[in-house]
């Protein structure tokens, strides 16, 4: 039996608190004496290959790089030159199951997450990558298949057809889900939720184990969604008390600490502390086992990994590692570096230069002689130029598909059977339900999460109080009990943190329900939102779905003013790559719910607060509404009025008093506003010639302006009046009661503005 509660009874006994010690270049292995040869010659070439590739761009804006100095490389340019023995030294302890996230200076993590999983994947996984190789094998096969991934990173950049996101993501979005590389990230900071997100999915499935190595700068560690996901990690749920598992989140939070964020000195400037590694020390009791390295050295980043990577798989996670090492570049090839640096300064750092240093070490441990290296250098070179030539001749992406992959048009039709095996910790909330089987909009949707967590495993239900307490509305009452603190639990305070881990979570098989309380809310997360969860699936080509759902409320009616009351809906629906889903009533907001949780794409599920104790008939037994199919819910012949959520009761209140009028009144119910059912709109208009488009946001930029725009565009010669809107006044809304009725749209406002276009 799971502990659900904790004691925090008071104790005030005086105390000093004590911070244990960090310890930084604890290992020595500066001649790499303890690699053996292969391992060494190996990780020597992960080098040499990094470096060739991002000296190939600063030769490609110069012209000065001989296979192609007939193309123009348009593409970004955040180089890593100098840190190649950081992306290195991880990467090669980690297995073609681990993950990575990585940054918008990422090439040299994504050729590493490549580069050592083709070293030792087996030929039949090296023939699935490339089938078109089926007569090469062994070390030719394994060498070609290498070519390939430079050649598709090569692509990427290019913006080609056959890169890794088929040039939609480009440099800084490069992703190999084959191999476990979930992402560089162009959002300093974006992709170390998503990290945690997936490492979240790792300590609940352990078959294989498995780790993510989370790569940032040290200018993301001053970022908030990056300090809030170092306490997300550290959460003492995960194994303390109140956990039956105990097992750490495994994962490394991997410092790639180049010295300046853009033009910033993270030392003696933009930050207060000599080591960003002490941040550890404000989260985890044991300073998440912190440590610095030498990240010029790829040995000793090598040696670090390798403890931290044991510790994980022994539930003794997180890690955060600080690896110090230098970009010899500016931010950008555009940033020439001389106005916040000294040549001084940087002539100190290229006498640590991670290639020449290794070299020589390789060298004088008698791994190799300068012949040997030679020719191993000479083969890199070669292979990129090959690569180079063959992306830089490789077809563009057809302009007709400019926004293909833009959504997925998959579900999950049926469970994989392991997702099927649901274990249960206690008895299911009971949902009542009436004789005539009315239910409540709150119960309804609580029933609609109690189905879908039945029927797959992988469905995890996380926000704010969601666990013991039920929610701040109670939806959630009882999941904790039946499902356990695996599948539903309490976070911390982060919105950001947690729209981001989802998004993690759904990159790596699992199925998220993220509650955030307030819809306002969103605009706290509205990164993770909008940056992260709607844009992978087009940036990845396609290459990865993100199947999450984000449940939110809307406040507005119930005195809470301007931060707990904004109907934002307008917001997410002009982010392509987001389903927004509104339902108006219970019957639909089951049906709904359990369409979002199905499909692939990431979905905004808004749930008007006011509409939670409204009963509506809901079969007990289970059904689907799909997206994209408005109801009409009142039939007429003189007037159209469109609507969603809450607005949907008044435009009915409002059709009957038009009705006492002789005015037949035809309302819509959209209940999804993406997709946007407008052939039923459209349909409805050619009709009756007018149309009132109703919504409780604020009239100013709303979703019934779109819709407004659309009905006169394709409607023009069927109408009779122009369309017209209703919404809430443009303002902000009050607390007072007075000044709310009037903030808010009413049955009244509805009636006058039909009556102006009769």
């Amino acid at each position: 039996m799971e502990n659900y509660y904790s004691d925090s009874s008071p104790d005030f006994a005086p105390r000093k608190l004590e911070f244990k010690s960090i310890s930084a270049y604890s290992t020595d292995t500066a001649a790499g004496a303890d690699l053996a040869p292969a391992r060494a010659l190996e990780l020597y070439e992960c080098m040499l290959t990094i470096r060739e590739f991002e000296e190939m761009i600063v030769k490609l804006r110069t012209g000065a790089y001989e296979p192609l100095t007939d193309y123009n490389y348009r593409g970004p340019t955040h180089l890593s030159i100098g840190q190649e023995a950081t992306a290195t030294g991880i990467c090669s302890v980690l297995e073609v199951a681990d993950y990575i996230t990585s940054t918008h200076r990422g090439h040299g993590e994504s050729v590493a997450k490549g580069f050592f999983a083709i070293s030792h994947l087996p030929e039949t996984d090296l023939h699935g990558r490339c089938p078109e190789l089926g007569d090469l094998h062994g070390s030719e096969l394994r060498e070609a298949v290498m070519e390939d991934h430079i050649f598709r990173t090569i692509a990427e950049l290019f913006g080609k057809e056959a890169g890794y996101g088929r040039g939609r993501g480009g440099s800084m979005h490069i992703a190999d889900y084959r191999v476990g590389h979930l992402g560089a990230n162009a959002i300093v900071g974006g992709g170390v939720p998503i990290a945690a997100g997936a490492a979240m999915t790792c300590r609940i499935e352990r078959t294989p184990p498995r780790i993510v190595a989370c790569f940032a700068g040290d200018g993301a560690y001053a970022n908030g969604v990056v300090l809030e996901t170092l306490n997300w990690a550290a959460q003492e749920q995960f194994t303390g008390a109140m956990s039956s598992d105990p097992y750490g989140l495994p994962i490394i939070f991997c410092i790639v600490n180049n010295q300046y964020g853009m033009t910033g000195r993270c030392k003696d400037e933009v930050t207060g502390v000599d080591f960003l590694a002490r941040r550890a020390a404000g989260f985890h009791l044991e300073n998440m086992h912190a440590e610095v390295v030498n990240g010029m050295d790829v040995a000793a980043v090598r040696a670090a990994v390798e403890r931290a990577r044991r510790r994980l798989l022994e539930g003794r996670g997180p890690a955060l590692l600080e690896f110090n090492t230098y970009r010899y570049y500016g931010h950008s090839l555009s940033d020439p570096r001389n106005e916040y640096r000294t040549r001084d300064e940087e002539a100190r750092w290229r006498e640590v230069d991670p290639l020449p240093t290794f070299r020589q070490a390789l060298i004088e441990a008698g791994v190799a002689d300068d012949e040997k290296l030679a020719a191993l250098e000479a083969r890199v070179a070669e292979r990129n130029d090959r690569a180079a030539r063959r992306a830089a001749d490789a077809a563009d992406p057809a302009a007709e598909d400019v926004i293909k992959f833009m959504y997925t048009d998959t579900t999950c039709a049926e469970p994989p059977p392991e997702a099927r095996k649901v274990d249960l910790t206690g008895e299911l909330p009971k949902i009542k339900r009436g004789e005539d089987g009315r239910v409540t909009y709150r119960d309804a949707i609580k029933e609609a999460l109690i189905e879908e967590m039945l029927r797959d495993k992988r469905v995890v239900v996380y926000g704010e109080d969601v666990a013991d307490y039920g929610g701040a509305f109670k939806v959630t009452k009882g999941l904790l009990e039946a499902f356990g603190r695996k599948r539903v639990f309490n976070t911390p305070i982060s919105e950001a943190c947690i729209c981001g881990t989802a998004v993690g979570m759904a990159m790596t098989g699992y199925r998220p329900v993220a509650e955030l309380m307030y819809m306002d809310f969103t605009l706290m997360a509205s990164d993770q939102i909008a940056n992260q969860a709607a844009k992978w699936h087009y940036m990845s080509g396609g290459a990865v779905e993100i199947p999450l759902v984000y449940r939110v409320s809307v406040g507005g009616g119930k005195g809470y003013g301007g931060q707990h009351s904004q109907s934002l809906e307008a917001v997410f629906c002009h982010i392509p790559g987001l389903v927004v889903v509104y339902p108006s009533n219970a019957y639909d907001a089951k049906g709904l719910l359990k369409t979002a949780i199905r499909d692939n794409n990431p979905v905004m599920f808004i749930e008007g607060q006011l509409l939670y104790n409204e009963k509506v008939v809901v079969p007990a037994e289970e059904y689907l509404i799909p997206f994209g199919e408005a109801n009409v819910v009142r039939h007429g012949d003189d007037l159209t009025i469109v609507s969603w959520g809450p607005a949907v009761s008044d435009a009915l209140e409002a059709a009957e008093a038009l009705e006492a009028e002789s005015i037949s009144t035809e309302v819509i119910d959209l209940r999804t506003l993406v997709p946007l059912d407008t052939e039923t709109i459209f349909d409805s208009v050619r009709k009756t010639g007018r149309c009132v488009v109703v919504s409780q946001a604020v009239d100013i930029g709303s979703y019934t302006g779109e819709i407004v725009s659309r009905i006169t565009t394709e409607c023009f010669d069927d109408l009779d009046a122009p369309p017209v809107k209703v919404g809430a006044k443009n303002g902000i809304a009050p607390q007072a009661y007075v000044l709310e009725q009037a903030f808010l749209p009413s049955v009244t406002d509805i009636v006058e503005a039909a009556r102006g276009l009769i």
